[in-house]
């Protein structure tokens, strides 16, 4: 075998093992899990089920994979803190805190935006999913606000507070539009409506953390 035709073989194959992911990854937010078989996830992905198994070991294997993928991604599903630091120059605490809503938004799309409708569901009878429900999307962005408000006190932006029970409850409430948001993709809510009560919510923070 020629190296050309190796090489085609091997970007046949990282397609193929994408595909499978996506396809995957829509079936189980739509219809769980368990409520998905390797053989649809083949024929939605336009695939023999034997060529399914030359990427993963079993439907779990795949599962496994999405929330590896999932963790990956997090991080960059936000501005950096060196970034909001650049922002916090240049910008109040409302402008800085939309500027990190409308990022989020561009970036919770397609697969990932999936793989956290599967960790929400999942988490209620899946131990990994609960734990990266806990993990990435309870203390994990819970953190990452809390250090930024923080970092406005000590700039003297806000007011002393507890910056950690903002947070928290900050993260929770954008969480759960944050899966309004996501259903408003497969057509189940007012895009609009969603963003405009994300922009509210922001807006009510802000105020409370006012000096």
């Amino acid at each position: 075998m020629s190296n050309i035709s190796i090489v085609q073989k091997r970007k046949k194959g990282i397609e193929t093992k994408r595909k499978v992911l996506d396809v995957s990854s829509s079936m189980f937010a739509i219809n769980g899990y368990e409520g998905v078989s390797v053989r649809q996830i083949a024929e939605k992905a336009n695939i023999k089920e034997s060529s399914l198994y030359n990427h993963f070991k079993n439907k779990a294997d795949i599962l496994e994979t999405l929330f590896d993928e999932f963790i990956k991604a997090v991080p960059e599903t936000r501005p950096s803190l060196d970034e909001v630091d650049e922002m916090l120059k240049l910008m109040g605490p409302e402008e800085v805190f939309k500027n990190i809503l409308f990022f989020v938004g561009k970036s919770v799309c397609g697969t990932l935006s999936n793989i956290s409708m599967i960790i929400n569901n999942e988490k209620f009878r899946n131990g990994r999913a609960a734990d990266m429900y806990y993990r990435y999307l309870i203390n994990e962005p819970s953190d990452y606000y809390e250090c930024i408000i923080r970092r406005m006190i000590e700039r003297k932006m806000i007011k002393p507070i507890n910056a950690r029970l903002v947070a928290e409850q900050y993260n929770y409430v954008s969480l759960s539009l944050t899966q309004e948001y996501i259903m408003a993709q497969y057509g189940l809510a007012d895009t609009d409506a969603v963003v405009g009560y994300m922009v509210k919510t922001l807006n009510f923070f802000c105020e409370i953390l006012k000096n």
